[in-house]
């Protein structure tokens, strides 16, 4: 049968592919010869696909550009399922590759399309290989890239999900908050709580998906501006001890800094969707007391006069009020009246 090749298949190679239907052959090695899809090796089964394949299938390859059908152990509603290579190395010549690529529709249709399972075509022996193959399969299966509007999406999507779902179930982590938290950040709030350290700095990990813990040290407030990144969003504690109407007090102050455009849309959306359930949670089960929430843009927000006015907002002063003043003076007789004056 003739095609828009011009390459037909030979007696010999229908009465093969007939043949391998029934499951008794491995793998059958095709040539293009004078114009005519010919055998040129046939091998049956000795094992599994797995253990079949690169003892068959490579020494195949240094007889030059060919096509290679291997079969699978898995079946469909046809028969047995198969992989069809075209073998065309780079050191081919240009004629043999564009005879490969345009015969290559005919040894699907006399073959039989229905049982082939992939399509390779490969130009390096690592690319057929067991494991050149297995990457194919994971290429395959992996997602298509994404646009920037769909990205957009997906992270609208994922802000969504119920919080209560943990990530990795195998990590500690705080119920109620969207990424688990790490040992050393759960043990650096408690140390926080115990006051033993008055700073603690957090972050989110969006590869891994946990909490993880930045930092943790002794600093006074003219220290913290120096503590906030430029370029990337975090979560503070700060212990802020103040005095206040003569009295010395520890507020606890959660901190949460966005330097807007400096941040990914991955970062801005993740950390906005977690910080409700993860403040939600430190108070609750960790017991922190966390008096003050502000977010800020840049670290040199951070000054004593802010901190104390947000904790300790000034109070406004009642108006005053003033007396209305009274009217004038009335007289005995009453208010003062116009009289005409009488003609004689």
């Amino acid at each position: 049968m003739s095609l828009e090749s011009g390459v037909t298949a030979s007696k010999e190679l229908l009465e093969l592919f007939s043949k391998s239907k029934d499951g008794s052959i491995r793998m059958i090695q095709v040539l293009v010869q004078e114009g005519y899809l010919v055998p040129h090796s046939s091998h049956p089964p000795r094992g599994s696909w797995e253990e079949d394949y690169e003892g068959l299938l490579l020494p195949a390859l240094r007889h030059g550009p060919c096509y290679i059908l291997y079969r699978l152990d898995s079946r469909n509603a046809q028969g047995p399922e198969w992989v069809l290579i075209a073998w065309t190395p780079e050191s081919s010549t240009l004629r043999h590759k564009m005879l490969y690529a345009s015969s290559r529709a005919a040894v699907k249709k006399e073959f039989g399309g229905g049982h082939i399972k992939e399509e390779i075509h490969a130009t390096m022996p690592d690319e057929v290989s067991l494991e050149g193959y297995r990457r194919h399969l994971a290429s395959k299966a992996a997602p298509a890239p994404l646009t920037v509007a769909e990205q957009e999406l997906q992270q609208m999507k994922i802000s969504e999900i119920n919080t209560d779902i943990n990530v990795d179930s195998k990590r500690p982590t705080l119920q109620g908050v969207a990424f688990p938290i790490e040992d050393d950040a759960l043990a650096a709030l408690q140390r926080l709580k115990e006051k033993r350290f008055p700073y603690v700095q957090l972050r989110l990990d969006t590869e891994r998906e946990v909490i993880t813990l930045v930092d943790e040290r002794p600093i006074e407030v003219a220290d913290l501006p120096a503590q906030v990144p430029a370029d990337s969003p975090r979560w503070h504690f700060f212990l802020y001890k103040h005095s206040h109407e003569g009295e010395t007090l520890e507020s606890l102050i959660f901190i949460y800094s966005m330097p807007g455009s400096n941040c990914t849309i991955k970062e801005r959306m993740l950390y906005s969707s977690c910080k409700g359930p993860f403040i939600t949670s430190v108070e609750q089960q960790l017991g922190l007391d966390i008096a003050k929430k502000v977010e800020i843009d840049q670290g040199s927000e951070l000054t004593p006069d802010f901190l104390y006015g947000e904790l300790h907002p000034p109070q406004h002063a009642p108006r005053p009020t003033f007396d209305k003043p009274p009217g004038p003076a009335r007289s005995r007789g009453g208010p003062r009246r116009i009289v005409r004056p009488t003609t004689d």
